[in-house]
């Protein structure tokens, strides 16, 4: 027996197996540690995790659940600053992503919220995405730019976080602030990548096309049914700049109930009250134009157009043709503004609703969606690997 063992093992061909045996180990092996099939490998488990139509979610079958902490870090002018902060399992440096919903509806808790956090932090990245009570009660201001450097600058801090690989991501309003707080001069050298995911470029033009119910690119328009959410949102954002508190509530009664326009208002208070009413979109630009210079300043302060050349982040952009929150024309100045640079890549979608892949398109769009949803986040993964 000893003898037929010593023959096979000593013949050529067991040999001959034993070599491609571990050639195909070892190329496999790194293969794996390769940039181009790792990103592939964690672009394949963030899609599938996030996708609620794909039953199979081979990132948990290879990752254990992400850590989950509530952190807190300093603001300006002594403020603290909340955030989640999702953790890979295992340990180590990571890159990271400052991820901002802006204006979210749904909390903290939303179970939607919680599975991007994790699906994010499964793939290897750290994940922190702060929270704003200005944006829970439909507040835009410039400090939430600024409270985003800070936030930007806590999570490079981190032990756990490699210095060198922290990107921003943002949704919707979100996105924009994001942007905005990318150019910023104390971050703009150490931001890695952002990726704004249906944001706006130009204040004065989302408001426009809220209230106007009108979406528009170059010469042309069409109509636009804005989300519930975006109206309340530009509704707050002007009702601002109405300086009586008195005049501003009696204001806010009036367009929310539809009631009689009281005839006693302010020019300012008068001037809000037709932007908001306004008939059309050349209306609207004309009326919104002529908001004191205060306001006019804080819309440029929030609009990513207003330093878009300081920025220095590689960008990528997503938005979906159909979405109610920000028109998608938005999105597509933005990378227009960006495309001399070179170094801007932009998916248009047809199956998103808000933060849901959504069920109104079939089977094929489904997976031809899902396609450059994977290509878009294999980019992103290049560029935090």
């Amino acid at each position: 027996m000893k003898s037929i063992l010593y023959f096979a093992l000593s013949s050529p061909r067991f040999i001959q197996v034993c070599v491609i045996a571990l050639s195909i180990v070892a190329t496999a092996f790194v293969l794996y540690w390769t940039p181009q099939v790792r990103a592939t490998l964690r672009s394949i488990g963030f899609v599938a995790q996030v996708l609620p139509t794909v039953p199979v979610k081979p990132s948990q079958w290879f990752t254990a659940t992400p850590e989950r902490r509530e952190i807190s870090y300093p603001l300006d002018n002594g403020v603290t600053g909340i955030a989640d902060l999702y953790i890979p399992a295992g340990g180590g440096e990571h890159s990271a992503v400052l991820f901002f919903l802006g204006v979210n509806p749904a909390g903290k808790d939303d179970e939607r919220i919680v599975n991007l956090g994790n699906a994010v932090a499964r793939t290897g990245i750290v994940v922190m995405i702060p929270w704003s009570e200005r944006m829970a009660q439909r507040r835009v201001t410039e400090q939430e730019a600024s409270d985003l450097v800070r936030g930007f600058e806590h999570l490079r801090s981190l032990d756990m976080v490699d210095e060198n690989g922290v990107g921003m991501a943002g949704f919707c309003v979100g996105a924009s602030l994001m942007m905005v707080a990318a150019q910023d001069e104390r971050i703009r050298d150490h931001v890695k990548v952002v990726n704004s995911f249906a944001g706006y470029y130009e204040a004065e033009d989302l408001i426009a096309s809220v209230v106007s119910a009108r979406r528009f690119y170059d010469e042309e328009s069409g109509p636009w049914e804005p989300d519930r959410l975006s109206v309340q949102v530009v509704r707050t954002h002007l009702l601002e700049s109405v300086d009586d508190p008195v005049e501003r509530a009696t204001l806010a009664d009036t367009i929310e109930n539809n009631a009689v326009t009281p005839s006693n208002l302010s020019p300012d208070a008068r001037l809000v009250y037709d932007i908001l009413n306004a008939p059309d979109l050349e209306t609207a630009h004309r009326l919104i134009a002529l908001l004191p210079s205060e306001s006019l300043e804080t819309l440029r302060s929030i609009s990513p157009s207003a330093n878009i050349d300081s920025l220095r982040a590689k960008v990528l952009v997503m938005h979906d043709r159909q979405d109610r929150l920000v028109p998608s024309e938005e999105s597509r100045r933005l990378v227009d503004a960006l495309r001399s640079r070179g170094d801007v890549h932009y998916t248009e979608f047809s199956f998103f609703d808000h933060l849901d892949p959504s069920a109104r398109v079939g089977n094929l769009e489904l997976a031809r969606e899902g396609a450059k949803l994977f290509l878009h986040i294999y980019k992103i993964m290049r560029e935090l690997d």
